[in-house]
């Protein structure tokens, strides 16, 4: 027999068992064909047999409460399909639950072996019958107790059964995780925790606010557990489980490409508005042919009108910025050019008004029309201007005034200045010319030294530096002082203003001096002036220290104090910044041979232009080389740059057809010019085709009763192969305008630096110059010009030769 045939017997039989029968089999089953079978019947010869009947095309199979044993009616193994079981047959079984039948390998279904589940052997149904009514639960722990319970479940969590797992210990995970069971049911608030989730999961909301009082009663969470908003704790934050390494590499990823994602999109979108632009931009062009180029012109013109606007607003703030740090305020401008005009001619009228008050009081510059500084004003104003007496003091700034102040600030490197003392204006000085001082105020002496720094001094540049040192001692017995702040006062000599150096702490610091103390320190005051014969110095100084005393107990000042900057100051005697011999300006008399005098200004020239005032032998005092008085005129064009003439023909040829000499000697309206040049190869470079020559000048006033002040000067120089006369003019002499007296003199010494190829086969000229001084003739008073045209004295011709070369 087959092995499907045995198969099906041996479930036939079985179920033909009554208590198989009760389990498995319904006690008549129906099953509906859809198609007519024919109507053979099919017999089995078996004790528990199963009768199967046809009626009205369905099948009813009919199964009898057999009470025959298991497997007895099974049938041996058919002796010709498998010869090896010949003499085997299947056992018979008995009707026990507990005894199963030896299992068939060919068998299909073999009945399954009963294994422990999730619970072990025990049936849910005893469980459910333990579980106590959420109402009914207590918590029994205390917060300490929870909070130790804690603590361990999630060490359990976190450690062990991963540990466990990696070691395969599965009975020790099994009981940890037991524990771990046991330890969450130990502690009812959460057991309401996963009621509360569930709740929100599922949308049952009704019971939730009763679930939350029933975590209340219980003492809430566990200490170290955080409720969220919706009233329930997450896994991870019960046990602290952080986002894994992969978990976060998997979110960076994501961000990343959501990320590339959104500017890909933004490019999409923005390459579509540009191509919808090009598009339109073309369909336009098609259809208004021009006026796209148009559009683009007046565009560009508006960016660039938008930016020169923008400049010019940045200007003006900077420019009003400027005005307000130098002057204090904004000036009031003008709105308009109507209102500019005006304002011009308010200043204008009052202009004439002053200048007018002081040609009537004698301090007006030469002879003044009647009506040539009123021809522009109106007849109304003219009489008002002709009666008036306006103050220049009381008269109010204008923006001329404030300018030129703005400048003069500007021009002292941003610092306060003051009137000078009229001695070093005009370089007489009239008190002791001491390099040191020492004065002594309230319980501070402040002593003071200086000296010329001949290592940082630059005299052909009129750099002089000096350095001085002082020493502040603390003279109290019982007051410590603490110095806060410094103000000095230095004028140099021939300047008319004072420049004013003050500044919080002494060297960067606020040193403080108890009783009998001393404190000490050196500083430079680097200087740029120029060396004048009637005096041996170059400026002078003082000031004062502010200081603060100390209170008993008291180590530092307070900060109010040293905002104040002290409330007491302890005088900087005055004293001198004095030259040194080899730097100062000699006298000399007219009885010094010129051979002795040429050389002792050689040897000063090796330290830069100097200046010299000479008197005759029968002067009893000399006469300063100083800024002019106010009243001395200037010539037009006294100040116009440099120009050129046409040249002599003999000096552009190299055919030198006049006499040629390095000095020159001439006499005009009784003012004598003295000139002579010396070769300074020191400043020479030969191949370079650059020469340099010195020459020093000497101005007599040769009159007898006159006194007369240098106004400018104007020379002409032409060098060797040259078309054109270079014009040089100016105001003043080396920067002075010097008022000579009576048989006095004036010497200075300057350079002319030639770029020039000499022209060696034909001459060793290589510049000729003269030129002229403009004088004018002073009054009784000495300061009064008496005229406002100035008078010239000649400087004769003379040449810049080369040395060791013969005149041609």
């Amino acid at each position: 027999m087959k092995l499907t045939t045995s198969a099906l017997t041996l479930v036939l039989s079985l179920a033909a068992h009554s208590d198989t029968a009760e389990a498995f089999t319904p006690s008549s089953s129906h099953i509906i064909r859809s198609q007519a079978i024919s109507n053979s019947n099919l017999n089995f010869q078996n004790s528990n047999a199963a009768s199967i009947s046809r009626d009205h095309g369905a099948i009813s199979f009919n199964v009898s409460n057999s009470k025959s044993a298991l497997f007895a009616g099974i049938d041996d193994y058919d002796d010709e399909d498998d010869e090896d079981d010949d003499d085997e047959d299947y056992p018979t079984l008995t009707a026990s639950r507990t005894n199963f039948p030896k299992l068939d390998p060919y068998d299909p279904n073999p009945p399954i072996k009963p294994r422990p589940g999730r619970f072990g052997f025990q049936s849910l149904e005893k469980e459910m019958e333990e579980v106590v009514p959420l109402a009914d639960l207590e918590q029994t722990m205390s917060q300490k107790e929870r909070e130790e319970n804690l603590k361990i479940m999630r060490q359990i969590k976190n450690s062990d059964l991963g540990d466990l797992r990696l070691r395969k210990d599965h009975a020790g995970w099994v009981d940890a995780n037991n524990d771990l069971k046991a330890r969450t049911k130990a502690d009812p608030w959460f057991r309401i925790n996963d009621e509360i989730r569930e709740g929100y999961m599922l949308g049952e909301m009704d019971n939730l606010e009763e679930l939350k009082n029933i975590a209340e009663k219980l003492g809430g969470p566990p200490p170290g557990v955080k409720v969220g908003d919706r009233g329930y704790s997450l896994h991870t934050d019960i046990y602290e489980i952080g986002i894994t390494a992969s978990r976060a590499q998997s979110a960076l990823e994501q961000s990343v490409l959501d990320e590339r994602v959104r500017r890909g999109r933004a490019m999409a979108a923005e390459r579509k508005k540009n191509m919808d632009k090009e598009q339109k931009a073309w369909e336009d062009m098609l259809t208004n042919p021009g006026e796209r180029e148009d559009k683009e012109a007046a565009e560009r013109r508006e960016r660039t009108m938008r930016r020169i606007l923008g400049e010019i607003e940045e200007d003006n703030k900077k420019r009003e910025e400027r005005a307000k740090e130098m002057l204090g305020q904004l000036p009031e401008m003008p709105k308009d050019n109507v209102s500019s005009l005006e304002s011009a001619l308010v200043e204008a009228r009052e202009d004439v008004k002053r200048l007018r008050k002081m040609r009537r009081e004698g301090r007006g510059l030469g002879e003044v029309s009647e009506d040539a500084d009123l021809t522009f004003m109106n007849p109304e104003d003219r009489i008002d201007a002709a009666d008036a007496s306006v103050s220049e003091d009381s008269q109010p700034k204008g923006s001329a005034a404030k300018a030129r102040e703005a400048a003069a600030a500007e021009a002292a490197g941003g610092r306060p200045r003051l009137p000078g003392d009229a001695d070093i204006t005009g370089g007489e000085i009239d008190i002791p010319t001491d390099a040191a001082s020492s004065t002594s105020t309230g319980p501070l002496t402040v002593e003071v030294s200086s000296s010329y720094n001949t290592a940082q001094s630059d005299p052909p540049m009129r750099k002089h530096c000096f350095q001085y040192t002082i020493r502040i001692t603390n003279n109290s017995p019982t007051d410590t002082i603490q110095l806060l702040s410094r103000r000095f006062e230095i004028q140099t000599v021939g300047s008319s203003m004072k420049d004013v150096v003050q500044g919080e702490g002494v060297t960067g610091r606020t040193p403080i001096l108890k009783p009998g103390e001393t404190f000490e320190y050196t500083s430079t005051a680097p200087l740029s002036v120029r060396p004048i014969a009637t005096t041996i110095i170059a400026a002078r100084m003082k000031g004062q220290y502010k200081y603060v005393t100390l209170a008993d107990g008291q180590d530092t000042a307070t900060p109010e104090q040293v905002k104040e900057g002290g409330n007491a100051s302890a005088e900087l005697g005055m004293f001198h910044f004095v030259f040194p011999e080899e730097q100062r300006v000699k006298p000399v008399v007219e009885t010094i041979a010129s051979a002795d005098y040429d050389d002792d200004e050689d040897d000063k020239s090796e330290t830069g232009p100097t200046t010299t005032t000479v008197t005759n032998s029968s002067s009893s005092s000399t006469r300063s080389a100083v800024s002019p008085p106010a009243s001395a005129p200037v010539p037009k064009g006294a100040a116009s740059p440099a120009s050129t003439l046409p040249g002599d023909s003999d000096m552009a040829s190299g055919d030198i057809n006049i006499a040629t000499s390095d000095s020159s000697n001439t006499s005009t309206d009784n003012v004598r010019v003295q000139v002579s040049a010396i070769y300074r190869p020191e400043r020479s470079d030969s191949k370079l085709d650059k020469h340099c020559f010195a020459y020093n000048v000497r101005i007599t006033n040769e009159s007898l009763s006159q006194n007369i002040q240098l106004v400018s000067r104007r020379f002409e120089i032409q060098t060797i192969g040259s078309e054109t006369k270079d014009v040089v003019q100016g105001p003043g002499v080396t920067g002075r305008q010097p008022t000579l007296k009576p048989g006095e003199s004036f010497e200075y010494t300057s350079t002319a630096p030639l770029s020039v190829k000499p022209m060696d086969g034909k001459t060793a000229v290589v510049a000729r110059m003269e030129g002229e001084y403009n004088f004018v003739l002073l009054g009784d008073d000495g300061s009064t010009p008496l005229s406002s045209t100035p008078l010239q004295a000649k400087m004769g011709v003379f040449h810049f030769i080369l040395p060791d070369s013969e005149s041609v």
